[in-house]
């Protein structure tokens, strides 16, 4: 007898060919047969009928690495569909962290191996699966610390050396946060030669991009060059145009891409369907006041740097008009009064000022750096213009609860809509077939992150399944009211175990920690 028989639907089988009308069978977490299988019986039928049945989406980067201590459900991610998430990206991972960084409390390991032991033996759930990438920011800090210098000779063989570790442990690749301290501070030499201990593993290295405005065509050159010096898979995160002036210039992005691809360069990409990014205040901070970290930053805004790095701020992204696209999404417990207002709104009728670079100044003091921010900066041409290219998928969040009560910030409305807004988009803008947008969110980034057991509905693949209605399935989250589950999917399963069914969560959290080669 099957654990498990869905019945009735259309297959979407994550390869990117037409629909078909199969039952699924699954049995202890695998997959056991595709077709007629009326005449099998099963310890739970699942009703497909006028829905499809595909492989669980994979949300290609995330920030979910230690979701489970908020919240195990995963909500945000489920009811999109979503059974796999990619973290520990834009440079950030648990580990490998500095001495003085770990202690029972603390989730900052020294080794990806630590931090599987440490989630182990607390008896930690969560409701989904991932796949951790080693951050190049994490590693880096770990062995030189915050500076703004090159590594010496033997600091670099360290870095390698502790990349390998956890390499060998499953960690999937080496993510990059170029536009952060301290991964701003490493040069192409370092690059190159950590993305070659990469390559050695057939591994991935993501990107969160020097520059995604301005400076993108050099950006893009650089990450492209790590995969010529080295070999290794380049991957550019959340792929986006973030900066007015160079508007409508994504045609011109994607290919260089294709020409490095016409190389013999492996280069893939993914992205998130908003014209609105989140991240930390500091990014428009001067890169000399981030030398030494957040505590830096702010012995330098108490001191006689000050000012330098008010018109840092101010000559990096501010005025009046611009001050009115940054949306405070969360105060780090600090300042909630800021939450879901924008800076405008701040200076003027918080702080009693028009000078919107000083406000953005007293935020950080008062957050002590921790704030984060939705800045409006993209067009939805040039959104649309990747979104049909053959681009990944991804929230650039954390999966999160479904319950607004447990969620303490406004965060960006991507946490609950990524997936399902692609899907909306690619039905209503007609940017793709379903059976593409399927392949996209599954076999392809299964494919690109090089995860052999699933991504795609076949005998003997894992049991991560997802059931939904491909003319309903959208998002409900909103800028200023983010957390809303999506709608339109109706039964999930992670692993062999049912975690959504009729379009609600149920009490199991069957995900784990996927490894490569294991």
């Amino acid at each position: 007898m099957e654990d498990i028989i869905i019945r009735g639907g259309k297959v979407a089988d994550g390869t990117g060919r037409p629909v078909f009308r199969a039952d699924v069978a699954v049995k202890d977490g695998i997959i056991t047969g595709i077709g007629d299988l009326s005449g099998r019986a099963a310890a739970r039928v699942l009703d497909a009928e006028g829905l499809t049945v595909a492989p669980g989406f994979i949300d290609a980067h995330t920030h979910s690495d230690t979701f489970f201590l908020e919240d195990d459900s995963g909500a945000s991610a489920l009811y999109q569909g979503v059974t796999t998430n990619i973290s520990g990206n834009c440079g950030f991972s648990r580990f490998p962290a500095r001495e003085d960084r770990l202690g029972n409390d603390s989730w900052d390991c020294a080794s990806f191996a630590d931090f599987l032991g440490k989630f182990e033996r607390e008896g930690r759930r969560m409701g989904l699966n991932q796949a951790l990438l080693v951050g190049h920011g994490s590693l880096r800090e770990g062995v030189i610390g915050p500076e703004d210098r090159p590594p010496t000779e033997d600091e670099l063989d360290q870095m390698k050396c502790l990349l390998r570790r956890d390499l060998a442990a499953g960690a999937w690749g080496l993510s990059l946060g170029l536009e952060y301290a301290p991964g701003c501070f490493a040069g192409q030499e370092e690059l190159n030669a950590l993305g070659g201990v990469v390559q050695e593993v057939g591994g991935i290295v993501t990107c969160h991009m020097r520059s995604e405005g301005l400076r993108i065509r050099e950006a893009v050159t650089e990450l492209l060059d790590i995969g010529r010096a080295s070999g290794v898979h380049v991957h550019v995160s959340h792929l986006k145009l973030d900066n007015y002036r160079v508007h409508g210039r994504a045609d011109e992005v994607w290919a260089l891409l294709e020409s490095a691809r016409r190389e013999g360069v492996r280069v893939t990409a993914d992205m998130y369907p908003y014209t609105a990014s989140c991240t930390s205040l500091t990014i428009r901070c001067p890169r000399w006041s981030l030398d030494g970290g957040d505590e830096a930053l702010l012995r330098s805004l108490r001191g006689p740097r000050r000012q330098e790095i008010i018109e840092g701020i101010r000559t990096h992204y501010f005025n009046a008009e611009r001050a009115e696209t940054c949306l405070f999404s969360d105060d780090g417990g600090l300042w909630p009064e800021i939450a879901g207002k924008t800076l405008r709104y701040v200076a003027e009728e918080m702080l009693g000022t028009t000078d919107y670079a000083l406000a953005a100044a007293t935020v950080l003091e008062r957050t002590k750096a921790q704030a984060t921010c939705i800045f409006f900066v993209m067009s939805e041409e040039d959104m649309l213009y990747f979104l049909a290219r053959d681009t990944g998928i991804c929230s650039d969040s954390r999966a999160m609860s479904g319950d607004p009560a447990k969620v303490r910030s406004k965060p960006h409305p991507r946490a609950y809509g990524a997936t399902a807004e692609f899907f909306r988009l690619a039905r209503e803008k007609r940017l793709c077939t379903l059976e593409e947008a399927v392949r996209r969110v599954t076999g392809a980034t299964a494919k690109c992150f090089g995860l052999t057991d699933r991504g795609t509905l076949a005998p003997g693949m894992a049991a991560d399944i997802t059931v939904f209605d491909p003319d309903r399935i959208a998002p409900r989250a909103t800028y200023l009211d983010p957390v809303q589950l999506a709608e339109g999917v109706e039964h999930v399963i992670v692993n062999g175990g049912i975690a959504l069914e009729n379009g609600r969560q149920t009490e199991y959290r069957g995900g784990r920690f996927l490894l490569r080669g294991r």
